[in-house]
């Protein structure tokens, strides 16, 4: 068995009700992609951006009050969190 480096996100504060952040372990320097749906599946965001970048990232402000599938992608990792907006 391989050792695989940990990769986790957790979305905060959530719920939410001005933005969301994200929160990433990994050990990876590759990109990170961001994926965000309503529940209806449709597209509402899409962003890609450097690992040491993502503390940075204010999402959801422009999103109806509603829940969301965040789906965060690096490398062959793939986390999807559901976030909450009030």
């Amino acid at each position: 068995a391989g050792i695989t480096a940990s990769f986790n996100v957790v979305a905060y504060p959530n719920p939410y009700s001005e933005t969301f952040n994200l929160s990433l372990t990994t050990a990876s320097e590759a990109k990170v992609g961001i994926v965000v749906y309503d529940m209806t599946g449709r597209l509402i965001e899409r962003r890609e951006v450097r690992a040491t970048d993502i503390v940075e990232q204010h999402i959801g402000d422009h999103y109806p009050s509603g829940v969301y599938n965040v789906v965060v992608t690096q490398g062959e990792e793939v986390k999807t969190l559901r976030v909450i907006k009030r």
